[in-house]
């Protein structure tokens, strides 16, 4: 992992200055640590930061050839460079063993047809002295970020925005109208939301030429992909899908430094451990210990996981209240500076806390591999979805995309000078089946999952690699024929099978437990208002101030007094007012860098504490005293509970062997979904019938005795379904 910056101008005197570089370049120092370079010609002007990973000694950048005519910089890792070096060691020397130096040399002999060779995730800079020619190039699925900037001068290109922002004659305004209304998750075209700064796209090159002409091209597509089928028989599908990710993640395990893997307990990530612990003894394994994720069994298999195959564990303590008490303003600012995004979200915050741990566990942990991308193309989410493999497929048809906030809550917030770009209705983009969903998860994946991983890790010194995004499983999966697509993609059916294989001792099913809400963005409602009721004074205090903001502070603080309400708008409200905040944090982001980058430091002094093993019997009850919400807190026999209004709810009748799926909907939209096991079967009759007393709702007494338990079940049950969403509590007889 690295990070580079600069700006080439064939025509005009160079404007980036040695001290513009230098700033650049420590806007960037977090993902290069280790090492800085600068270079500056006639032309070209540019600033490398190093992490050292392989050559720790040779490998500084930027590498030259043998007649110092062709330089070369490399954000990332080339996992092929030892097969791509013994067919170049004839035609060229060596002057490192770093897997940068294969770019050279293979530029050198393909040209641009160089980087569909390479395996690997990289944002490449090549300057070509020979041809006046700067090239640009990313790998296939944008797991490296790289930015870029046309100016009237020439070219301005970077790893990072904020890097990019520091120069004088980058862009600064937002792009309003690209927040629109799909949610960051959901975005199929990538944008860096600053007008004028283009977000590189993926599997793509381009070269800046004297003539200051550009030309890019798209060297990879996964629809290529998708559009033929691949001769394999189905009972072989099996095979060849673990011997690529067992080769992907041999590649991946490649470092002179320590490799850490983040563990959830869960299917992907049991699985790396499997096929990690073949090939290394040292991996050092992270699991988060929070109460969710401990009730469903998660944690517990993490640590079975880990103790059978002889890995190092650190469980993590995840205490949420400490944690999203103490979220205030400066934590906003500091995630919106990390990301790089006006779209706060939570998994931002918690994998930030979760890098930044590891890293205070593991002092030179530079590596750390994670399970993105398995869900996306081998039939993640879908049983989530839908009930069977035909009603999934009618969810992709029907492009129902849940989001977040809507056009109309931000068009309310803004001056009307501003409105314009919030006037057209939303279009949305029809899927035909399951194909067509992983052509739209490539974007997503770039846009969310990719993007903040990568920032959250590198903002701590740590590179993340991702194993089933290795293009190779990408590809294989895209062509298998589509009637293969139920019996293997349904519910993970392929990945189940791997566990099986590669982990044969690990749960088939989870514990029977009495409530695991799948939803978490509705489990987290209450931090949201939470963290509104922590920011709000202060954002409102340093921010309105400013005559320019591009907002309406009125509709601020309506919004707020609804955020702190108690009813289902509430959370909907604190949502909404936690993304205005953020572009408006962004926007004072793009116009004043320099005031972002010196207040964000890169200590390690807070961060989630490791959990003592020997104490594990311990974890239920810190789990729960750590609850943002204490357990049964202020709870009494005549505390009223009711299904929040205009909500509805529904057994989608999904398969889950020993439970029974219930969601909440909202006006048609799903709010909130829980799994029920069948040892809490009146939970389901009591919800059922809570549903006939909406306009009438009644207290913890009455339900007891209604459903023939005890009070302090009714409560335990309905502390849980109000954190989850399923139901509010409300004033007391």
């Amino acid at each position: 992992m690295c990070g580079f910056a600069g700006f080439i101008s064939f025509n005009f005197q160079n404007s980036c200055t040695k001290n513009v570089l230098s700033e650049m370049g420590n806007a960037l120092k977090y993902r290069g640590p280790d090492d800085e370079s600068i270079y500056q010609d006639e032309f070209l002007s540019f600033v490398f930061r190093r992490l050292s990973i392989i050559d720790l000694e040779d490998g500084a950048q930027p590498i030259w050839n043998e007649e110092n005519s062709i330089c070369v910089a490399v954000n990332g890792e080339i996992y092929n460079h030892l097969e791509l070096r013994n067919n170049l060691e004839q035609q060229h020397t060596f002057s490192s063993k770093s897997d940068s130096e294969i770019v050279l040399h293979l530029y050198e002999e393909k040209g641009v047809e160089a980087f569909e060779l390479l395996n690997g995730m990289f944002s490449i800079m090549i300057w070509d002295k020979t041809k006046n020619q700067l090239v640009l190039a990313r790998d296939r699925l944008g797991i490296k970020p790289l930015y870029y900037v046309t100016t009237q001068e020439g070219l301005l290109f970077g790893s990072e925005l904020k890097a990019l922002l520091l120069h004088p004659d980058c862009p600064k305004e937002i792009d309003w109208s690209d927040l629109e209304q799909v949610g960051i998750q959901d975005k199929v075209e990538v944008s860096s939301y600053v007008k004028g700064v283009n977000h590189f796209p993926a599997g793509s090159y381009l070269i800046y030429s004297a003539d200051e002409k550009i030309e890019t091209q798209q060297y990879w597509n996964i629809s290529q992909y998708l559009a033929k089928q691949n001769s394999v028989e189905e009972s072989e599908v099996l095979d060849e899908y673990c011997n690529l990710l067992n080769d992907s993640l041999s590649k991946r395990l490649m470092s002179d430094v320590p490799v850490g893997l983040f563990l959830s307990g869960g299917i992907d990530s049991s699985i790396l451990a499997a096929l990690s612990a073949k090939q290394i003894s040292n991996l050092h394994c992270f699991t988060v210990v929070e109460k969710a994720s401990f009730e469903s069994g998660d944690v517990n298999n993490a640590k079975a996981v880990a103790e059978s195959l002889n890995l190092k564990f650190y469980p993590i303590l995840f205490d949420l209240k400490n944690i999203i008490e103490n979220f205030g303003l400066a934590e906003l600012e500091k995630m919106i500076y990390m990301i790089e995004s006006p779209r706060f979200d939570l998994e931002w915050f918690y994998k930030s806390e979760l890098h930044k741990a590891a890293k205070k566990l593991v002092p030179d942990l530079k590596v750390i591999l994670l399970g993105q991308g398995a869900d996306e193309f081998a039939g993640g989410y879908s049983n989530y979805l839908g009930s069977d493999w035909s009603s999934w497929n009618e969810y992709i048809e029907n492009d129902v995309i849940p989001s977040l906030i809507n056009r109309e809550s931000i068009s309310e917030a803004v001056p009307s000078r501003l409105q314009e770009f919030f006037d057209k209705p939303q279009k949305t983009k029809g899927y035909s089946p399951y194909n067509n969903k992983m052509n739209a998860y490539v974007s997503q994946l770039q846009f969310f999952n990719l993007w903040h991983e990568d920032r959250t890790s590198s903002f701590y010194g740590i590179e993340s690699r991702v194993p089933y995004l290795d293009h190779r499983i990408v590809e294989f999966l895209a062509q298998l024929p589509e009637q293969y697509h139920e019996s293997l993609f349904w519910n993970k059916k392929l990945i189940r099978q791997t566990l099986e294989r590669e982990l044969p001792n690990y749960p088939k099913t989870h514990p029977k437990v009495p409530f695991f809400v799948t939803d978490d963005q509705s489990s987290l409602n209450l931090v949201a208002k939470t963290i509104c009721k922590n920011v709000f004074n202060d954002f409102c205090r340093d921010y309105f101030a400013d005559s320019s903001l591009p907002v309406n502070e009125e509709n601020f603080r309506y919004l707020y007094s609804s955020s702190q309400e108690n009813n289902l708008k509430s959370a909907e409200s604190a949502w909404k007012l936690i993304e205005l905040m953020s572009i408006v944090i962004f926007d004072r982001f793009c116009k004043k860098p320099k005031e972002f980058i010196e207040k964000n430091d890169h200590s390690l002094s807070s961060g989630f504490p490791l959990f003592d093993v020997n104490n594990w019997e311990d974890l239920p009850e810190i789990l729960n005293n750590s609850a943002l919400d204490k357990e049964n807190a202020d709870w009494q026999l005549d505390t009223i509970i009711n299904i929040p209004d205009r909500c509805e709810i529904l057994n989608p009748l999904t398969e889950n062997e020993g439970a029974t799926d219930l969601v909440l909907m909202n006006e048609g939209q799903q709010i909130s979904r829980v799994q029920i096991p069948d040892s809490h079967d009146w939970v389901v009759m009591l919800l059922d019938a809570m549903g006939k007393y909406v306009d009438t709702p009644k207290d913890v007494q009455f339900w007891a005795e209604k459903a023939k338990v005890s009070p302090q079940d009714i409560v335990n049950i309905a502390n849980n379904l109000v954190r989850g969403g399923f139901l509010i509590k409300l004033a007391n007889n």
